[in-house]
């Protein structure tokens, strides 16, 4: 299988990189297979890809990569939102609402952004996280959200992440050496935070075949392709030996038992465990439990719905992972944060940080 993409300059490239990915993700067992929630988006996702042109994918222009982080875009529209709903919203968008003061209190969209920066610079402050202003996103993928701050990029999204950071360094306090292993980056916008600021930093990624894809595609121009190890050479590993200083380190999400024998200091997941079964979240967590000392998750407090086109068969809750992480005890717990309001959907997240007893 052999799927073409443009790069940043639009010009055609062959690459036999996701083919290797849908191979071997075919080939692993049934516990790593995609739950049914993402079912409903998997093939659509991997049918879009030979068409999508990398320099446009935060942009927009193709709906289905906001499901996993990238949608970049000053008025997001949620994808299950129906097609009749998002035309007329798109067209208001662009030829109504532009930047008057349409919002509630006479907000339009510059106020948001400027409020979601102080936001983030109070929170730092409070966290002891270095500051917003020194870290800047990537503009490839034309996100249309980008702004300038102090003469740095930004994007709300951007924040949100950023915000995420500052609650893990409270309890952390990161000395820039650590290895981290994130399963489920989605976009990857959480790693180009971390590595912006702790440049030394060893991560270790493991996701889906068209998610790690597209999120090395992005982390290769965000951070430079010095700083990533793609599926390329680690498709191959039979054990983490191969690891680098400093480095990211894309893995299928199947090769998860590879973990077994690698300490490390913080393990990560944001939104993608409440997209699975309790049971399928157990198995992944026994990979990790007892081998790092942190674990941070930001998931919906009560699981994803049970019903719908994208749906789960049981919900996980957020009492099942006191359960599941036995031997970790509770650091803090709260509400999550957007960067600009509390994350209200399927009910409203939670943020949580756990640590080794």
């Amino acid at each position: 299988m052999r799927v073409p993409f443009r790069d940043a300059r639009g010009t055609p490239l062959q690459t036999d990189t996701l083919g290797n990915l849908v191979r071997g993700y075919r080939d692993a067992p049934a516990e790593f297979q995609a739950t049914s929630y993402w079912d409903a988006y998997e093939t659509e996702i991997l049918e879009t890809i030979p068409s999508i042109d990398l320099g446009q994918m935060r942009s927009g222009k193709y709906p289905i990569l906001g499901t996993f982080g990238f949608h970049d875009e000053t008025y997001h529209l949620h994808p299950n939102m129906p097609r009749w709903q998002k035309v007329p919203l798109q067209a208001l968008h662009r030829y109504v609402f532009k930047d008057r003061r349409v919002l509630p209190y006479h907000l339009n969209v510059s106020d948001i952004r400027e409020m979601a920066y102080r936001h983030c610079q109070l929170t730092a402050a409070i966290d002891g996280a270095k500051p917003i202003e020194e870290v800047e996103v990537s503009d490839f993928g034309a996100p249309r959200d980008l702004f300038e701050v102090g003469g740095r990029r930004y994007t709300v999204l951007f924040l949100e992440y950023y915000l995420r950071y500052c609650f893990a360094q409270k309890h952390v306090r990161f000395r820039g050496d650590e290895t981290i292993v994130e399963l489920g980056p989605g976009s990857g916008y959480q790693i180009e935070v971390l590595k912006k600021l702790y440049p030394d930093l060893t991560i270790v990624c493991l996701d889906l075949p068209a998610q790690s894809y597209l999120c090395q595609a992005y982390l290769s121009e965000a951070l430079g392709r010095d700083a990533i190890v793609g599926t390329d050479v680690t498709l191959r590993w039979q054990d983490l030996g191969g690891l680098e200083q400093g480095r990211v380190h894309f893995l299928g999400n199947w090769q998860m038992p590879l973990l077994h024998d690698l300490e490390f200091d913080l393990f990560w997941n944001a939104a993608s465990f409440s997209e699975m079964e309790p049971a399928v979240v157990e198995n992944y967590l026994g990979y990790v439990r007892g081998n790092c000392r942190w674990i941070y998750l930001l998931e919906a407090r009560h699981g994803k719905e049970p019903s719908g086109r994208t749906h789960v068969q049981r919900p996980i809750e957020f009492a099942d992972y006191g359960e599941l992480l036995a031997g970790y005890a509770l650091r803090e717990e709260h509400d999550a944060w957007h960067a600009h309001g509390r994350i209200t959907e399927s009910g409203g997240y939670f943020e949580a940080m756990w640590v080794k007893e």
